[in-house]
């Protein structure tokens, strides 16, 4: 029991925030290894991993709080953008939430999904880098992108990442407003998940695959600052050989 709940935090940990979804690879490992995720485990690795988010960002995260109660113009600008990118998902969530569970189900369209994963990130190679900050444009466009990550197999920082460098974010400023943007989603998603909980059980267990999840969850990060420069495409040729593979296997 103890290494199947680490084996999902660690996996939980690394895919959500490494451009190759988390939902896919939580999905393969129900299908083809019976490891599944009981929701009331599902929401605490996601809270693990929104905790490595806030560790992770603390210094931006803080100085946008500064910023902003000092009503600085600029960081109270950016704060508006995270609001806008955030409206997209929730609308979506609202509307199609019994239609996207449906998907997790159907390994053919969560291979379709890795492959629209992975040919999106193969794009990214086309795109010249440019060196701009997010705007209001950019974070709608950035919003509408994670949007499609409700999508098992789609992931959302491989999406929100490629749609900052299609839209002319500079690389390091796209890897930023990602993660800060996925803070609200995964808070809310967790407060809407402990609301159906009752009773927790093994409680000890469940908190050292939180701990995995949040121990991965910063290594991943850690990893994608420094390849999203240069390699961030590379992502794409794995969701793709992965995506052929289970059409392959099913």
């Amino acid at each position: 029991m103890i290494i199947k709940i680490i084996i999902l935090g660690i996996v939980q940990g690394l895919t959500e925030f490494l451009p190759v979804s988390s939902s896919g690879h939580l999905a393969i490992l129900e299908k083809y290894f019976g490891i599944t995720e009981p929701v009331v485990l599902a929401t605490f690795l996601h809270f693990g991993t929104f905790l490595a988010t806030l560790v992770f960002f603390a210094k931006p995260i803080a100085e946008l709080l500064k910023g902003a109660f000092k009503r600085e113009k600029q960081n109270i600008n950016y704060i508006l953008n995270i609001i806008i990118g955030s409206v997209p998902i929730v609308i979506f969530a609202l509307f199609l939430r019994t239609q996207i569970e449906q998907t997790f189900k159907d390994m053919t369209m969560v291979s379709i999904f890795l492959g629209i994963t992975g040919l999106v990130l193969i794009m990214t190679m086309v795109f010249k880098k440019s060196n701009k900050r997010v705007n209001v444009f950019s974070a709608l466009i950035i919003g509408l992108a994670q949007m499609f990550a409700l999508f098992p197999g789609i992931s959302r920082s491989g999406m929100t990442i490629s749609a900052g460098l299609f839209s002319k974010t500079s690389p390091e400023e796209s890897f930023k407003f990602s993660f800060l943007l996925s803070l609200p989603a995964i808070l809310g998603a967790n407060i809407l998940e402990l609301k159906t909980i009752s009773v927790i059980d093994n409680p000890i267990s469940i908190l050292i695959g939180m701990f995995f999840s949040f121990i991965f969850g910063l290594i991943a990060l850690s990893i994608l600052r420094r390849l999203v420069h240069k390699y961030f495409h590379l992502f794409g040729i794995y969701c793709l050989v992965l995506s052929i593979l289970i059409l392959f296997f099913k």
